[in-house]
């Protein structure tokens, strides 16, 4: 048996918001606020305010959508002839003038275009003692090596 979701089977944090805050939330983004600013500002998670505004953009209180379209394809035209141009004229061009202008572009069409973004970090915090303690297991083992102090 397949099921098929509809929007009153869906967690929507909007739905759950008093009348008041979401009231806030939508002035706030009439007045241009972007999303991690309102949310900051109402003390709501950033989820929320997205729902806010596509519930908003639904009802046609908020015409956001059509906007980034045009500025999206803009944008993507920018790229594509930054592009172009970068490859044909590579050899005459000086390289720092269009790479940053080119790449600067590329983030803002993924932005516009709502394409979700990761970043990833590791970092590994390794103390004196443990190293110290690494290297006499090592000694240990190895008789070769040695530690200049």
């Amino acid at each position: 048996m397949e099921y098929q979701a509809n929007n009153e089977s869906l967690n929507n944090p909007a739905k759950k918001l008093p009348a008041m805050k979401r009231e806030i939330i939508e002035n706030l983004m009439l007045d241009g606020k972007n999303c991690q600013e309102t949310a900051k500002l109402c003390k709501v998670r950033k989820e929320t305010v997205v729902a806010v505004r596509q519930s908003m953009e639904e009802e046609g209180k908020l015409e956001l959508g059509s906007w980034k379209k045009e500025v999206s394809g803009l944008l993507a035209n920018f790229v594509k002839k930054g592009a172009e141009r970068l490859s044909n004229e590579i050899d005459n061009v000086p390289l720092g003038q269009l790479p940053m202008a080119l790449a600067i572009a590329i983030d803002k069409v993924r932005d516009l275009q709502d394409t979700p973004t990761i970043t990833v970090s590791t970092r590994l915090t390794i103390t004196q003692d443990e190293l110290n303690k690494q290297f006499i297991l090592d000694e240990k083992k190895n008789t070769d090596i040695t530690l200049d102090t």
